[in-house]
């Protein structure tokens, strides 16, 4: 019996830590200085996407249930209807072309492993 008590303690400390590692898009969006220029990581659904695979550039727009926020991904692109995860930097007033972006996760290069 101490041994369930025990597993199932450990399954709600992994959920908990599992759910702890993406920041809430109301929570760049309503204080963008405290984040800018900082490593965040994103979770949520693709709403619109934008690419160019030809000079591998793209752009996505993510929605996590509690707000919407472009990110662009690091040498990959992103599918309206797919589920994502973003680890970059938050940037400030990225436009491109004539389009504002706003905010922007920008991902950064995965580490290649030695």
């Amino acid at each position: 019996m101490e041994f369930l008590k025990k597993l199932a303690l450990f399954a709600i400390l992994l959920l908990i830590l599992g759910c702890a590692g993406a920041t809430k898009v109301r929570d760049l969006n309503a204080n963008p200085q405290k984040y800018n220029g900082k490593v965040v990581t994103v979770k949520g659904r693709v709403i619109e996407s934008y690419s160019l695979p030809i000079i591998s550039f793209g752009v996505a727009r993510i929605d996590d249930g509690s707000g919407e926020i472009w990110v662009k991904p690091h040498d990959r692109s992103f599918f309206e209807g797919e589920k994502v995860t973003v680890k970059g930097v938050l940037k400030i007033g990225m436009t491109l072309g004539s389009k504002s972006f706003g905010y922007m996760v920008v991902e950064e290069p995965k580490e290649k492993k030695k």
